[in-house]
Order: C-alpha cells, then sequence, then structure tokens
C-alpha cells in the first residue's frame, strides 16, 4: 500500500509544473487572478495539461528508473538525475514566462488560450503595455501635475501598481506645467520641459479627477 508521505510526495510531484508555470505567467503577464482560489484552479489545471503531455515519459521513467530498482539502488548518473530534476521545475517557468510574455504583446495564439481581455481594469490595461509616453493630471485639488512615463536619464523607470492594490503611478521625471491651466512649458522645438534636476513624481489614484496619456515614441 501507499503510504501518506509517497501519496503526498505524488500530490506534490503532480502539481509542482502546474504551480511553476503559473507564478511564472504571472510574474510575467501580470498578476489578475482575483481570489486564490482562483489562482489553486489555474495550476491544478496546467498541471493536468503538463502531466499529459509528458505522462509517456514518465511512464518511461517510472519503469526504468524506478520500477527496474535502479533510482533505489544509486544506479543512475547523478548528472542525469540532477538534469531530470531541473528539467521539471525549469520546463514549466520557462513556458509559463513565454505565455506571459505572449499575453503581454497580445500574440495572436496565446490570446486564444488566454483571452483578449485578461486585465480587470482599464488602469491596468494602459500601465502594463510598458508604453512611453507623457502623462498630465488634474488632480481632486483643482492643479495640475506632468510627468513622463519612462525611463529617466539616471536609468530609474517609472511604476505603475497592478491589481488588486491600490492605483498610484511613479513618474521618472516631472514636467513643468501650469498649475491653474495645465499648459505646458515649452523648449524652442516646441517639447515640454523638464523641471529643474527632473525629479520624479509619485501620484495617487485616489487624489487625481482626470489624466491624459500621449504616447511617444
Amino acid at each position: 500500500m501507499i503510504s501518506t508521505f509517497q501519496a503526498l510526495a505524488v500530490a506534490l510531484l503532480f502539481i509542482l509544473p502546474g504551480a511553476a508555470y503559473t507564478f511564472a505567467l504571472e510574474r510575467v503577464g501580470g498578476s489578475f487572478g482575483i481570489k486564490l482560489v482562483d489562482r489553486i484552479f489555474r495550476f491544478l489545471a496546467a498541471s493536468a495539461v503538463f502531466q499529459a503531455l509528458l505522462s509517456g515519459l514518465e511512464l518511461w521513467a517510472y519503469r526504468e528508473w524506478i520500477a527496474s530498482g535502479r533510482l533505489g539502488r544509486g544506479d543512475l548518473p547523478w548528472p542525469l538525475v540532477q538534469l531530470a530534476a531541473m528539467a521539471y521545475v525549469l520546463v514549466p517557468i520557462a513556458v509559463g514566462s513565454f505565455v506571459g510574455k505572449g499575453q503581454k504583446e497580445r500574440w495572436g495564439w496565446v490570446i486564444a488560450f488566454t483571452g483578449d481581455s485578461p486585465e480587470p481594469r482599464a488602469w491596468d490595461h494602459l500601465w502594463r503595455r510598458n508604453a512611453r509616453g507623457i502623462v498630465r493630471v488634474r488632480l481632486k485639488s483643482g492643479s495640475w501635475l506632468a510627468g513622463i512615463y519612462g525611463i529617466n536619464a539616471a536609468g530609474v523607470g517609472s511604476y505603475a501598481s497592478g491589481y488588486d492594490e491600490e492605483g498610484d503611478i511613479y513618474l521618472a521625471e516631472a514636467l513643468i506645467v501650469d498649475g491653474e491651466t495645465g499648459a505646458y512649458e515649452l523648449d524652442e522645438d516646441s517639447r515640454p520641459l523638464r523641471t529643474e534636476g527632473s525629479p520624479g513624481l509619485l501620484i495617487r489614484w485616489a487624489e487625481v479627477e482626470y489624466l491624459e496619456f500621449e504616447e511617444i515614441a
């Protein structure tokens, strides 16, 4: 009979590929699981897919390594065991990262599996594309602020919070605008001027009444 420990080990081996895939997918493509239950169903389903795809290879490994007694006797080259263990984890992570990238960049075949609207909010849809642009906001206090959503000269990047955290955004560079009208102060090439020292801006969505985003190359 199978012991409790063996049953637990089999269960962990079954769900490990799906869990690794799901975590990698959410790390790259965004974490939009509304509840823990949703995430559990996702990696269980992914685990079932990986097990179906690897079932033939797993049966071969069972016959050659376990049923034959070779693994118990230590009669296997350690590099082969090391490679198999690493592949069991790294392959799902690589697949999850690849699918996450495809979801983020809207690859057609990925969208067919993940859906064409994975983001739960327009906020997430806008910022997760990693677009570079000019952001101008009017606060509820009535004043205007503006900045660059991108990477500044020091290599510091902008950042926007994702679901399901409260919305806020960090703009790597602030622009000079009229606090009352929102009009930009322009240079001789009609480009918005950056503030001296190029400080960043941290803005909470709860304080914003209106936001403009103009994508730039």
